[in-house]
């Protein structure tokens, strides 16, 4: 019975199928069964021959190629297919030869690719990894997994041939790459490993010889080094297919110089060094292969290898294990060294002790500081004493802070551990070059997905260490009163209370005068009020840090007196009204009441002629700043201020200042300001007649005019630099032509909204929109186009570089982007609430008239994000015999689009997966509304049903 039902079922699958594709088979039968007989019988022939071979060439010391193991395994698979085909060829099952002819063509194009896989070059088999090197001693490896892979397989495959495997100081590295070493000999890819430890204190010459030495040859010492390069070139070029492993490597050097091969596919070499700097692996062009810090499962994992699984029974024993491990913050050689030392010790007492003593400056367990200590002390001592000093400024932070890269750099420059260089930029320069360095040789890790560096927790003991009796530092641990006595000395430079809970100081502190503290940081606590007599106790200061103390309502007058001041704090001071008289104060470079309370502007701030950075946003309660107090700050380098100024006229005299942040009251003063002005390279302004919530940052470089009128023939004078672009709710504007771009030249994001008069965002002629990355249009009733072309005008490149673009509630436009327009960068479009909008893209009517039937390809290759919503009269996204390629998409978001009748998205990323096809990786979702729209839309795509295939990913809004 199942003989004659099967039949009929085929018979019914093939119903709506094209049955053109079948009607070959049909015709051809017997050719399909004879090439089918000859491409077994080809097949069993080349595995018999390599039978054969394979058995002249496997002796001692020798081993069959893995890739001949899997190709044998796969003829196995492919005759025992044939060999059920042919049951059904004989057994006669098939009612139609259409359906059998296909299976006897599959299983005949499966056999002809196993055959033509079949070409080894070489031989056979490869060297027996006895013969290839030894296995290094290395303990049971935890944890890396994920980067020991990666390793191995670019040891594996061709496309890389240098590997620079870096990472802080007792990572893991050297561990990390003997087990690579042990696992290459098992692969038998390689005729030789070899492994050399690159000293401390390089020298050409010694590596040559080590690298002959494992070679089993020796170089001449009497030779110069560059015939002895050209020997060991030769002698490398002799192993082929070697791996040459440098165990850390501390500076970069030339390969050539050395005479170690260039890897390339043809010589199969690889080359591979540890290091503990990124800018070496840079600059050697090797491929970057970081070692992370272990997971704390790993770490624990780890620890338990070694300190042993027998003391595991005690609950308490356990706790304080993970303290002591957590302490060790992921750091492999850590959590081995003090696995080492307490072995065997049941006793908690013991442990608690030991976890105290990692959480002081010093570690006294036994080999801890000559293991870890000494590795990362090696790394601060190789800086020079400018990076010294900055690594351990890092330190003055709480524990596992993430610190802002921008901010930690600002604090440098606050210190004055950056040189005096002229000017603000080239300082901050400076400062992200040692903050790179410092990163590079993993003394700062960096913060995934935020723009902030960490302090590894051994590293920053190692800088307490270092500075023990000059810093005094309580940072974030929860103080709700000053620290004892004893903890202050009379050698101290840098106190910090950062990160607690402080509340009150004492009207009279028995400590006595500090005079070589210069730095007191007292930010993010809870001080209400500062004693008279406490700045008595440090006449020397010159950075005080009371920022973010958001119940602080006064300072004492006693803090007039620190003449060498040259750094106040009080951002976020909400509750301060008013400050003493700074008069006295002319040492002062740096001013910061942002988002503070204050009233007025300071008495004596006008006389304060070294002050290079003054910030007053956010500062709701000042009203205005007296006529003249800025322009006698002539060395502001920095200045942010959000409030109306009587006299903008008086900032023209600030021919230093590089980075403003302000609010001017018409265009007239933003022109005033603007022309001639090139010193400037941050700034965000706002052209407002009143005040308004927006807040500018200082570093999106934005002009943004609100609430403007512009008149006809009105000249607007943009400061050089500008990236953004912001008109809101603003009249006299037909398109941004109006306002000028002279000065735009690097133009990154534009936003217009709610301006009523816009009909179109640019005509074709302005070319500062080819750097425009990103375009936000909202509110704008009259827009009809983007871009009015005019006669005889092309805007072909004109958004070249766009690589975002978002259409809100703009009521009159009907074509969204021209075919013509170059789009290979987009990455999101986003269109909503456009009640007239038809087509996505367009081609013009001599295009259409002209085409023929054949498919137009509209490649946008980058694209991740396509949201189109509200759109109640949009009837196709482009022509009907038009595509978009999308390599990349992530995201389909499509709803309440009726008139939408057809998908035009082609997918050519799409995944093969046990035979079925599959949506392609990149495609996270797909969200519609209603379905009854999704069942009823066409979405072609060639050879198969593509909404079946993108089905697993389809949500309902």
């Amino acid at each position: 019975m199942a003989e004659v039902i099967g039949p009929i079922l085929d018979v019914i699958k093939l119903i709506g199928r094209k049955a053109s594709k079948y009607l070959k088979f049909q015709r051809k039968f017997t050719e399909y069964v004879d090439d089918f007989n000859q491409a077994q019988a080809d097949l069993r022939a080349k595995e018999a021959d390599f039978q054969q071979q394979l058995k002249d060439e496997h002796h001692f010391g020798k081993m069959p190629k893995q890739a001949v193991e899997r190709w044998f395994e796969k003829v196995e698979q492919k005759l025992g297919h044939a060999q059920h085909v042919e049951d059904k060829i004989s057994k006669g099952k098939y009612l139609f030869r259409s359906c059998l002819g296909k299976l006897v063509d599959e299983a005949t194009q499966a056999m002809k690719e196993v055959h033509a896989e079949g070409i080894f070059s070489g031989g056979l088999v490869v060297n027996d990894p006895s013969t290839v090197a030894v296995n290094l001693p290395t303990p049971e490896v935890v944890g890396a997994i994920d980067v020991r892979e990666e390793i191995y397989q670019y040891l594996m495959g061709d496309a890389v041939g240098l590997i620079g495997v870096w990472g802080m100081g007792g990572i893991g590295k050297t561990t990390i790459m003997k087990d690579v070493h042990n696992r290459l000999l098992k692969a038998s890819k390689f005729r030789k490993l070899i492994w050399v430890t690159v000293s401390q204190d390089f020298d050409i010459r010694r590596l040559q010889n080590n690298i002959a030495s494992q070679l089993e040859r020796n170089l001449s010492d009497d030779e110069d080094t560059i015939v002895r390069a050209g020997k060991l070139s030769e002698m490398l070029r002799g192993q082929m297919r070697y791996v040459l492993i440098l165990d850390d490597v501390w500076r970069s050097f030339s390969l050539e110089d050395v005479g170690i091969l260039e890897p390339t596919t043809n010589n199969g070499c690889k080359l591979v060094l540890t290091t503990r700097s990124e800018r070496v692996v840079q600059s050697m062009g090797f491929k970057k292969v970081k070692v992370p810090c272990f997971s704390m499962e790993e770490a624990m994992n780890l620890f338990l290898s070694k300190v042993g699984q027998d003391m595991l029974p005690n609950p308490t024993l356990e706790s304080l294990m993970k303290l002591a491990v957590r302490e060790c913050d992921g750091l492999p050689l850590a959590v081995v060294t003090l696995a080492g030392c307490m072995r065997g010790k049941s006793d908690p007492r013991m442990w608690e002790n030991a976890i105290d003593e990692l959480r002081g400056y010093i570690r006294n367990i036994h080999d801890m500081e000559d293991k870890v200590y000494g590795c990362l002390k090696f790394s601060y001592d190789r800086l020079q004493r400018i990076d010294q000093d900055c690594l351990l400024y890092c330190a003055l932070y709480p524990e596992d802070h993430g610190i802002y890269k921008d901010e930690i750099t600002e604090k440098w420059m606050e210190e004055g551990l950056i040189d005096e260089m002229g000017s603000r930029k080239a300082m901050e320069g400076s400062s992200h070059s040692i903050l790179q360095k410092l990163e590079e040789n993993c003394l700062l890790e960096r913060v995934q997905d935020r723009p902030c560096i960490k302090m590894h927790d051994l590293v920053r003991d190692m800088a307490l260490h270092i500075t023990r009796k000059r810093f005094l530092v309580k940072a974030g641990m929860q103080l709700e009163e000053l620290p004892n006595e004893e903890d202050w000395g009379e050698d101290l430079e840098k106190v910090s209370l950062m990160h607690n809970r402080i509340s009150t100081i004492p009207q009279m502190m028995k400590c006595p005068k500090f005079p070589k503290l210069t730095t007191l940081l007292l930010s993010r606590n809870a001080l209400k009020e500062i004693p008279e007599s406490v700045f008595e106790h440090f006449p020397n200061l010159k950075i005080l840090d009371l920022s973010d103390n958001s119940r602080l309502e006064s300072l004492p007058n006693s803090i007039s007196f620190l003449e060498k001041l040259t750094v106040l704090l009080l951002r976020g001071c909400w509750c301060l009204k008013r400050l003493p008289c700074l008069s006295k104060l002319q040492a002062l470079k740096k001013l910061d009441l942002g988002s503070s309370g204050i009233r007025e502007i300071p008495q004596g701030l006008e006389i304060l002629v070294n002050l290079r950075y003054l910030n007053l946003e956010h500062t709701a309660h000042l009203a205005w700043i007296p006529t003249g107090t800025l322009s006698k700050l002539c060395r502001l380098q920095y200045l942010a201020i959000h409030l109306k100024l009587r006299s903008p006229e008086e900032l023209r005299e600030l021919n230093k200042l590089e980075v403003f942040d302000g609010w001017f009251h018409n265009v007239g003063d933003l022109n005033t300001f603007a022309s001639k002005r090139k010193t400037l390279y941050k700034f965000s302004i706002l052209v407002c007649y009143q005040v308004t919530s927006f807040r500018p940052t200082t570093y999106s470089n934005l002009v943004r005019f609100e609430g403007v009128t512009f008149e006809f023939g009105d000249e607007i004078i943009l400061p050089y630099g500008i990236q953004q672009l912001s008109l809101v709710r603003c009249w006299g504007v037909r398109s941004i032509n109006d306002i000028g771009l002279r000065n735009a030249t690097d133009l990154k994001e534009c936003e217009l909204g709610a301006c009523s008069e816009l009909e179109s965002v640019i005509s074709s002629q302005c070319e500062q929109l080819q750097t425009l990355e990103s375009l936000y249009l909202s509110g704008l009733e009259n827009l009809k186009v983007i871009v009015e072309v005019g006669a005889g005008e092309s805007s072909v490149g004109i958004f070249s570089s766009l690589k975002e673009i978002s259409l809100s509630d703009c009521g009159k436009i009907k074509k969204l982007f021209s075919a013509d327009w170059v789009l290979s960068n987009l990455e999101e479009i986003r269109v909503m609430n456009c009640c007239k909008l038809e087509e996505i893209i367009t081609e013009s009517e001599k295009k259409i008239s002209g085409s023929n039937n054949d498919t137009i390809k509209f490649p946008f290759p980058k694209l991740r994000v396509l949201a189109l919503a509200s759109l109640v009269q949009l009837q196709r996204i482009c022509s009907e015999n038009g595509v978009m390629v999308c390599d990349s998409l992530e995201r389909i978001i499509i709803r309440d689009c009726p008139k939408l009748k057809r998908i035009p998205l082609y997918l050519p990323q799409l995944e093969i997966d046990d035979g079925e096809l599959s949506p392609p990786n990149s495609l996270q979702i797909i969200l519609v509304d209603p379905i009854d729209w999704w069942e009823a839309v066409e979405w072609e795509h060639p050879n198969f049903n593509i909404k079946n295939v993108v089905r697993p990913l389809l949500r309902v809004w």
